[in-house]
C-alpha cells in the first residue's frame, strides 16, 4: 500500500471512528437520561464511556495501518479492504460500548427503582403507622389499636 492509500486509509478511518463515536455519545447520553433526572452524571458517563470506545478504536486503526493487507496487490483494493476490516471492528466495539451503556442504563434504573420511595408503597405507610407504642390500650384508655403488618403479596406491589 503506497503512501496515498496509506493516507486515505487513515483519514477515513479517522473520520468513521470519531462520526460513530459521536452517535454514541449523543444517543448514550440520551438513553441514560431517560433513566433518572441527574444531567451531570449522565453526561460524564457516557463521555468516560465514549473516550474508552474512542481509545480503543484509535489502537484498532493505528495497528491495522501498520499490518500489510494487499488484497489484490491493486492500491483501491487495498484502501477498502483495509477499510472493511476496521468497518468489522468498528461494529464490534460498538457493540460491546452498546451493551456497557445497557448495562449502566439497567443498573441506574434498578436503583432508581428500590431507592426513591413509590407514592404506592404500603412499607411507608406501614412504618408511619407502626411509630409510638403498639399496646391494647386499657378499657376508657386514649391510645391507637394494635394493628397486623401486611401480608407479604401486598409488600411485593
Amino acid at each position: 500500500m503506497g503512501i496515498d492509500a496509506y493516507l486515505a486509509f487513515i483519514a477515513l478511518g479517522l473520520i468513521m471512528i470519531v462520526a460513530d463515536g459521536q452517535l454514541l455519545y449523543h444517543s448514550g447520553k440520551r438513553y441514560l437520561s431517560g433513566v433518572d433526572s441527574e444531567g451531570d452524571s449522565v453526561g460524564s458517563m457516557a463521555k468516560l464511556v465514549t473516550v474508552l470506545f474512542h481509545l480503543v478504536m484509535f489502537g484498532f486503526l493505528a495497528l491495522l495501518s501498520v499490518l500489510n493487507f494487499d488484497f489484490g496487490g491493486n492500491t483501491i483494493r487495498a484502501v477498502v479492504g483495509n477499510l472493511g476490516i476496521l468497518l468489522l471492528l468498528l461494529a464490534l466495539v460498538h457493540a460491546v460500548t452498546m451493551a456497557v451503556m445497557s448495562q449502566m442504563h439497567d443498573a441506574r434504573a434498578t436503583d432508581e427503582r428500590y431507592t426513591r420511595p413509590s407514592t404506592r408503597s404500603t412499607a411507608s405507610t406501614n412504618i408511619q403507622l407502626q411509630r409510638g407504642p403498639v399496646v391494647a390500650p386499657v378499657p376508657g384508655q386514649h391510645g391507637r389499636d394494635p394493628r397486623l403488618s401486611p401480608s407479604i403479596e401486598d409488600q411485593m406491589n
